[in-house]
């Protein structure tokens, strides 16, 4: 293997395949035994050798830490301090800090630096934790004076302390830190202190005789966030997890297997479903942005793990957490590793939480695997990514040296199983992020969408089979799962989830096809028994028009694929699907040069070219198509980043009901806009004096959260702060409005 050419994983599968193919390996593979496959994969010189190499490329390198790196960054962020531009100089000494050795000096000037910017931004908190680890590493550790002079450092980090602490008003302890740094100054270090500052803080001497200074004021802390929240709201609240309904009985049958139906009526918006992961992984796209290990945000304050550079956490904490569970088998060249080989880092992170070998994993155990269901060649590629892990776990780590009583081939089979287990019973992780509406955001108005920040499997949840048209709502609070009735739910009647395939994004066919591909059963939900709704409801989002009299015809865009003619009852004449194919290439191509437009911030043209574009569809497809609400929600977006709110506005409003028709009453992507709607209308419109208009907003505003809070709350823990605090803060400008108090 080229020292120079990094090989991807699908290149060196698609080479250990053609040579599986080719030679007698794959027919003495298919008659081997499946706990005996990774094993024989194990044994054979050329695969192994292979993998080896691969394991070995120096580009997986790249997650050591670089000293040189983490100066280059430091100096570069030093350089956007310059310009104050203070968030950015945030990321960048986060970046640095990932790079530096730990307990080294480019730590200390990265965490330093870093407190400097966070005062500057008034996070007090993450400045002194920032100051506290920087002083940890120079006061315990050997420190070059060379590279920095350790006194001055010091000083300027107890100075910068006081400075927060007088902030926050924590006057008794900058009254200690306020001696400290006479003494240290001026007795160890004989450094003076500028005169500026002893007469800024001199009051703190005096602090015993002031009373009112003498006591610590100590503020409400916001309630942010956490895995130790969501614990404390557990704990107040007697639950231990996994948390399951009374109302949800667990069931046997040879047709459905385990599956839970209702004992009792279950009401729209009830909590069935509260778990934990036995695993999970975050996302690689999502290493910089939430915390390694709890997956909550990391919106300023991170650490950086001690031993590889491509990872962060939300604390100390949730970092030696993670190192004693399981990062301590993945670090350094491992988290580069696992960012090529997708839900296999999944698979390693099952064994290794199986290996502990407690009485929960049979809850693990007992998921189906389909294994004897895959195609030779798809469990030929499972057992080589199966035999990678291995080798790694082997050569790697010093897993099997602290696991003498685990077996090399019991190990491999177990990866391989739990690979294939995860195929059926993988779980996404989603983030819900309800934000303040950002007229210079670049985000759709309409998002459509909650983004995938990792993968887990969750026991119980795994239960629940599938239907296209579910009665549940899952969701996530941090890694939490939660399961919610997203309408009432009849006694005796199944409770199903959605694994994918949802009748209101997908047509019958391509679900069948892609729940056969991946789950290996033929769906029998009430949605796929009855083709003549799911063809109704496809008429309706992909519906055409006539082109002679523009009125709606049976035909939909997948008739444009099949027939050559639709057909007009009303005129009586058919068209070639050649004229509709030119008319949405042409309305396609408009659009693309609108979008164009609108990211090269040129908003007001964007809006006449996605009109047009708008204009051209409206000749050939009916008015409920998804692409109308797609042109709709983008004149929408470039209105509001004009600063043209009313017409924005009117775009939403217009808009709204194609989105309550396509997702549902009751859908999350319904609340989403109902609360675009009203930031526009709470921010941006004088509505003061309409009263019609303020009812209207307040409706909105409710509603969204009546959605919110039904499709994901859970007992009192917050699933959004400032989503949450955004929503209430309308609702009380509004009724301020009615009352006349502006």
């Amino acid at each position: 293997m080229s020292i120079n050419t990094f090989i991807r994983w699908e290149n060196v599968m698609d080479i250990l395949t053609h040579y599986g193919e080719n030679n007698s390996f794959m027919e003495t593979f298919k008659h081997t035994a499946n706990n005996e496959k990774v094993n024989l994969c194990m044994q054979n010189k050329f695969i192994r050798s292979c993998l080896e190499k691969w394991l070995d490329d120096p580009k997986f390198n790249d997650s050591l830490k670089n000293a040189t790196k983490s100066k280059e960054i430091r100096l570069a962020a030093n350089e956007e301090f310059k310009m104050n531009r203070l968030e950015l100089c945030c990321k960048l000494y986060t970046k640095a800090a990932q790079f530096a050795p730990y307990k080294s000096i480019e730590s200390i000037l990265a965490f330093s630096n870093r407190s400097a910017i966070y005062l500057r931004l008034n996070k007090y908190q993450e400045c002194l934790k920032d100051i506290e680890a920087s002083l940890n590493i120079l006061e315990n550790s050997e420190i070059n004076e060379q590279d920095v002079h350790k006194g001055q450092l010091i000083v300027k980090l107890l100075k910068r302390k006081i400075e927060c602490l007088m902030a926050l008003k924590q006057f008794k302890i900058a009254k200690t830190n306020w001696e400290n740094i006479l003494e240290v100054s001026k007795n160890v270090y004989k450094i003076p202190l500028e005169d500026q500052f002893i007469k800024k803080y001199k009051v703190l001497s005096d602090c015993d005789k002031n009373n009112s200074n003498n006591v610590d004021i100590v503020k409400n802390a916001d309630e942010t966030l956490t895995e130790d929240l969501i614990k404390e709201r557990l704990n107040t609240n007697k639950i231990n997890l996994p948390f399951r309904s009374p109302k949800m009985e667990l069931c046997y049958s040879e047709v459905k297997g385990r599956h839970f139906v209702a004992s009792t009526k279950i009401e729209y918006g009830e909590l069935l479903i509260f778990e934990n992961p036995f695993a999970s992984v975050l996302l690689p796209e999502y290493y910089n942005s939430f915390c390694y290990h709890c997956y909550v945000p990391l919106k300023y304050y991170s650490i950086p793990c001690n031993n590889c550079c491509t990872i962060l956490f939300c604390g100390d904490k949730c970092l030696q957490e993670a190192r004693n569970s399981y990062h301590r088998w993945e670090c350094k060249q491992g988290t580069s590793i696992f960012k090529c080989i997708g839900i296999a880092h999944l698979a390693l992170r099952l064994t290794l939480e199986t290996s502990k070998a407690n009485s929960n994993n049979d809850q693990i155990y007992n998921l189906l695997t389909h294994i004897d269901d895959l195609k030779s060649l798809e469990l030929f590629q499972y057992s080589l990514t199966a035999t990678l892990l291995l080798i790694y776990l082997q050569k790697k780590t010093d897993f099997f040296e602290k696991h003498p009583n685990l077996v090399l081939d019991s190990v491999g089979n177990e990866l391989l199983h739990h690979m294939t287990r995860l195929v059926c019973n993988g779980n996404a992780i989603s983030s819900h992020m309800l934000s303040d509406y950002d007229s210079g955001s670049r985000t759709s108005i309409i998002d459509e969408s909650r983004p995938r920040i990792g993968t887990a499997i969750f026991p119980t949840s795994s239960l629940l089979n599938h239907s296209c048209n579910p009665n549940i709502f899952s969701s996530n609070i941090l890694k939490y799962v939660v399961i919610k009735a997203s309408r009432d739910i009849s006694k005796g009647e199944e409770i199903t989830n959605c694994y994918g395939p949802n009748f209101r994004r997908m047509r019958l066919a391509d679900r069948q096809a892609s729940l056969k591909n991946q789950y290996h059963f033929d769906c029998k939900c009430c949605i796929c028994l009855d083709p003549q709704t799911d063809d109704i409801f496809f008429k309706t989002l992909e519906g055409l028009v006539c082109l002679s009299c523009h009125n709606e015809i049976p035909a939909t865009l997948l008739d444009l694929d099949v027939n050559d003619t639709v057909y007009c009852g009303l005129c009586y004449v058919r068209f070639r699907t050649l004229d509709y194919k030119r008319g949405l290439l042409k309305a396609d191509k408009t659009y693309n040069k609108g979008m164009i437009q609108l990211e090269a911030s040129n908003f007001l043209y964007a809006v006449q070219v996605i009109s047009e574009s708008l204009r051209l569809y409206t000749l050939v497809l009916n008015p409920k198509n998804s692409n109308i609400a797609k042109c709709e929600d983008s004149i929408a977006k470039c209105y509001a980043l004009a600063g043209y709110f009313e017409n924005c506005y009117m775009y939403l409003d217009r808009s709204f009901k194609k989105i309550e028709d396509r997702f549902g009453e009751n859908s999350l992507e319904v609340a989403y806009e109902l609360d675009k709607m009203s930031d526009i209308m709470v921010n941006n419109l004088d509505i003061r004096n309409d009263r019609n208009l303020i009812h209207k907003a307040l409706k909105h505003v409710r509603r969204s959260m009546e959605i919110f809070d039904a499709n994901l709350s859970a007992w009192d823990i917050p699933y959004s702060e400032s989503g949450i605090a955004n929503i209430k803060h309308k609702e009380n400008v509004l009724l301020q409005f009615l009352e006349g108090r502006f």
